[in-house]
């Protein structure tokens, strides 16, 4: 495994100071830049391209919730590191695959970090067992599921986790509705064909061969798809882009 890439972004200088001394203790970890504030961060992300990101929330100016947003296309792994416990459910809102609340003790960020790194052996997994681009291997770290994507309707973030519906063919084959996984909706839309599978909303990718109308709810957009009773949002900014592929079609 290469070694991965970490910014810090703090604005207490003890806090990090105690981050980069566990962090340190990685050897498959580098840190690459250390910032005290929002824009900053922001641009040393977008400059430097890391791999982990650990980031305060409530800073001078830019927040970590405004850093998150700005660079959410980076595809990087976010771990929110703040003293409040209050923002919890809005940050897995976010991209964010963990939130470890100040002080954090020395082994909580430790197993956060081993986690993150789990995960890259996983993808590596993934890769070498899936090669054909057809099929996808999801794993909870207790079992692997290897799904081809024609079974999968669609995918949901909840919290920290994605669970991903199955079609009926694949409830069949598998033996459940659903497989649930911590890999971020980034990752899925990495390894899904784009041209099948779309992010129609921050929380949700949609398998677009099962979608059967866009409704119009209460001033919301919604898609409904076959096999599930569950209409799923569609976000204002991919709404255009959706009107277009249904025309197209």
């Amino acid at each position: 495994m290469s070694c991965k890439s970490v910014i810090i972004v703090d604005d207490e200088s003890a806090a990090r100071h105690s981050l980069k001394k566990v962090i340190d203790t990685f050897s498959e970890l580098k840190i690459v830049a250390e910032v005290a504030d929002g824009k900053s961060a922001i641009e040393q992300i977008i400059a430097s391209k890391p791999d982990i990101v650990f980031l305060d929330i409530e800073m001078p100016e830019v927040s970590g919730f405004d850093v998150a947003k700005a660079t959410q296309n980076q595809h990087y792994q976010l771990v929110f590191l703040t003293a409040y416990e209050h923002y919890a459910l809005q940050a897995f809102d976010t991209h964010a695959i963990d939130y470890l609340v100040k002080p954090a003790r020395s082994e909580l960020i430790a197993k956060c970090i081993r986690k993150i790194l789990k995960q890259e052996e996983f993808v590596l997994r993934h890769q070498s067992l899936c090669t054909d681009k057809s099929r996808l291997v999801l794993s909870d770290y207790q079992q692997q599921t290897l799904l081809e994507y024609e079974h999968i309707s669609y995918i949901e973030s909840i919290g920290r986790y994605r669970r991903v519906h199955l079609t009926e063919a694949g409830r069949a084959l598998h033996n459940t509705e659903t497989v649930l996984s911590d890999m971020t909706l980034d990752w899925f839309c990495e390894q899904l064909p784009e041209e099948v599978f779309y992010r129609l909303h921050r929380s949700y990718i949609i398998n677009s061969n099962r979608m059967l109308e866009l409704l119009l709810k209460s001033r919301r957009h919604f898609v409904r798809l076959a096999d599930s009773e569950v209409l799923i949002p569609v976000s204002r900014n991919f709404l255009s882009t959706l009107k277009a592929l249904i025309k197209a079609d």
